[in-house]
């Protein structure tokens, strides 16, 4: 029986996933500036607000910093809540927070402008465009270090800020979505990897650290199955995350480069295992893992594609 659109039942699991394809395109091929963008005063007022009640003890900062959180986390979500149940179109909204929350396409598009410095030797210059990928100090890295940093910092970074809200999104809906990418905006700003949120920053990166273990062990496993299973790697590999190392191991397997090893944070060196093979990796290589976190968005949107059509025709028999 052929199905007219007034005969169409759209179920929410339905209006969710396309909501989340519509986002996916529109992300594709479009970017908030910074300067604009609401990250940009979220981020200002956390700093400012760390600023003034990240002193005194170890305890007290770690105390600052959980009460700090959940005063920013309560009225974000508390926001989102109250615009999102007032609004005529309410789908309208869900798909504007999750374009807000969306950072991949910016993500590529540093790590594009770190190789373009790289080919025309403005080392300087990529140092400086890396800082806003990770936050580990970047003044003496070699071309080999920052074309590394780069690497890593893509592949973990498109995880946070990508691929975990859009799974949380597709399974439990916006408000938990939201929350998944506040906890990682907070973890990121009040990073404990730098002296200044050594303990101010320790719950919310403890929090980020849980909500996305699932995350980077079913991204481990697509990219594996999408560029060899030979590449997989679920093992600790001695690093500090267990899922973040198995996913940075799978990722280095796919690309023949080795990762990991030492890194600096205010001027203190962290002695990390080297992951992967021991093909250093070069410039050219940016483009590879490029193509990687690509393919792996490619991939999502077909699995979407694949399950609101299931859902429709479910929903419709």
């Amino acid at each position: 029986m052929s199905l007219i659109p007034e005969q169409l039942i759209l179920s929410e699991l339905s209006l969710r996933l396309v909501i989340l394809l519509v986002v996916m395109l529109i992300e594709r091929y479009v970017s908030i500036s910074d300067a604009y963008h609401p990250a940009t005063l979220f981020r200002f007022i956390a700093q400012q607000l760390a600023i003034k009640v990240n002193k005194r003890g170890p305890k007290q900062q770690a105390i600052s910093g959980m009460l700090s959180g959940v005063i920013l986390f309560s009225l974000t979500i508390a926001l989102v809540v109250i615009i999102i149940n007032v609004a005529t179109f309410g789908w309208f909204f869900e798909a504007l927070f999750l374009l807000v929350a969306f950072r991949l396409r910016v993500l590529i598009i540093q790590c594009n402008k770190i190789q373009q410095s790289l080919v025309k030797q403005h080392k300087t210059l990529a140092r400086e465009q890396l800082t806003l990928l990770c936050i580990r100090d970047t003044n003496a890295l070699s071309t080999m270090g920052i074309v590394k940093a780069a690497i890593e910092s893509l592949i973990q970074r498109s995880t946070q800020s990508y691929f975990n809200i859009i799974i949380y999104y597709a399974v439990f809906g916006i408000y938990i979505a939201l929350s998944v990418a506040v906890i990682n905006a907070l973890a990121n700003y009040w990073n404990p990897k730098k002296q200044t949120f050594r303990h101010f920053g320790r719950l919310f990166s403890d929090l980020a650290k849980t909500i996305n273990v699932p995350i980077q062990y079913l991204i481990t496993l697509l990219t594996a199955l999408l560029f060899s299973t030979k590449h997989l790697s679920l093992k600790r590999n001695q690093w500090h995350n267990a899922a973040m190392g198995a996913l940075l191991t799978t990722t280095a397997n796919t690309l023949k480069r080795q990762l990991g090893g030492a890194v600096m944070y205010d001027n203190v060196k962290i002695r990390r295992p080297k992951l992967g093979p021991d093909q250093l990796p070069a410039t050219d290589d940016l483009s590879y893992i490029v193509t990687v976190v690509e393919k792996l968005r490619h991939s999502i949107f077909v699995i979407l594609l694949l399950s609101v059509t299931t859902s429709l025709i479910l929903t419709n028999l």
